[in-house]
């Protein structure tokens, strides 16, 4: 009797996971449950539909042959709302069951919202899932001054392609610096007037305290949002991008090992024999990536697994690589910015251009570099990590 793989998630770690577990098992029957109604899209590229709607039928990772042809079953709007690990069952909103022979969790994230008074008026919105960017570029084609909550890569896209569809825009962003984890302070600034020359204003250091309407109410739509240094920055819509957290909710009572997402071995497998996760909602060792590239490395060793493989998780940590703003920054290894450590720096700044070089060197050995504007270099830089001498 073949074995019944069943997938929750439909992002690149859940479709891939679905393809490996085919290529590894050709008589199982694999089923993958999607709480969205869209067919499996390309979640990075969701704001390029911000103004431009018709785009969205661009960003679907497969046509639905592909599917039919590896015997993949993609059932939509189907959300898992409870795991019953003993009886190898899952339970759905819609009161059915799902019985499986081996379960591979790829169910991802979901956009924190943060709890302040007004953060439900109308004009307020998360950006995170397909049908939030289409509802989001729907309300642009009337909206004059969009605020971004979150300087982070979601929140850069978000306001550029606000930018585009012609508001005025204003980025608020807690931390001192924009990409802060990424960037050192020369990077960061280089960055950051990039996004100012846009005609994007940015706020740093900056908190949200409250979002007010055009009346008391809060049924009434937005009309400012109330930073807490008491300034009020005037807007007709409201982008939440600070953040998400772990989707994982049906989990509470399955007894997984499960901490701010789900614990997994080398193999993907969590503390359950038979069950596997992948993605965001996973975390091997204790490291969380957050980064398409991992979640799909992660899928095809959890799909493999689930069918029957042997494949194991190499937690290398992958080059931070990202397109916004009309310019191009990768970010790999050391940043030279540990004051114990004993740097020799190679830095080129070209303010005229935007464009930043920075090679890190740590006892002699290329540990690290900044690029940003011209990447070109990427792939030589990325070879000679590790190498002793200059490049």
């Amino acid at each position: 009797m073949s074995r019944k793989i069943v997938v929750i998630g439909s992002s690149i770690a859940g479709i891939t996971a679905a393809e490996a577990a085919r290529k590894q098992d050709p008589a199982a029957e694999i089923v993958i449950l999607s709480h969205e109604a869209f067919m499996p899209y390309y979640r990075l590229r969701i704001c390029e539909i911000l103004n431009e709607p018709a785009l969205a039928e661009k960003l679907f990772l497969h046509p639905a042959s592909w599917y039919e042809e590896r015997r993949l079953e993609v059932r939509l709007s189907q959300t898992v709302v409870a795991l019953d690990p003993i009886e190898k069952k899952l339970r759905l909103d819609n009161g059915l069951t799902e019985s499986f022979d081996s379960l591979v969790i790829a169910s991802g994230s979901q956009s924190f919202i943060p709890p302040v008074q007004g953060i439900a008026r109308p004009g307020v919105h998360s950006l995170w899932t397909l049908q939030d960017a289409l509802t989001v570029a729907e309300e642009l084609r009337k909206a004059k001054k969009v605020v971004v909550i979150g300087g982070g890569l979601l929140g850069l896209e978000a306001a550029y392609f606000a930018r585009k569809a012609g508001c005025a825009v204003d980025i608020i962003e807690k931390n001192s610096r924009l990409l802060g984890n990424q960037l050192d302070d020369a990077g960061s600034q280089v960055f950051l007037d990039r996004v100012r020359n846009l005609d994007i204003e940015v706020h740093l250091s900056a908190e949200l305290k409250q979002i007010h309407g055009q009346s008391a109410e809060n049924t009434s739509p937005v009309s400012h949002v109330h930073l807490a240094d008491g300034r009020l920055l005037e807007s007709d819509l409201v982008l939440v991008c600070i953040g998400v957290r772990a989707n994982i909710g049906f989990l509470d009572y399955s007894n997984l090992a499960v901490q701010r997402r789900i614990s997994v071995d080398d193999k993907m497998e969590t503390s359950t024999t038979g069950i596997y996760a992948c993605g965001d909602a996973a975390e091997p060792g204790g490291y969380w990536f957050g980064l398409w590239s991992v979640a799909k490395a992660q899928g095809l060793v959890a799909g493999t697994n689930a069918a029957g493989g042997d494949l194991s998780f190499d937690k290398v940590i992958p080059p931070y690589v990202i397109n916004t703003m009309e310019t191009k920054i990768v970010v790999q290894g050391d940043k030279g910015i540990m004051g114990e450590a004993h740097y020799d720096l190679d830095a080129l700044l070209n303010e005229e251009n935007g464009t930043y070089r920075k090679l890190i060197y740590r006892d002699g050995i290329f540990s690290g570099f900044i690029l940003i504007g011209d990447t070109s270099e990427f792939t030589k830089l990325q070879k000679s990590l590790g190498k002793q001498g200059k490049e």
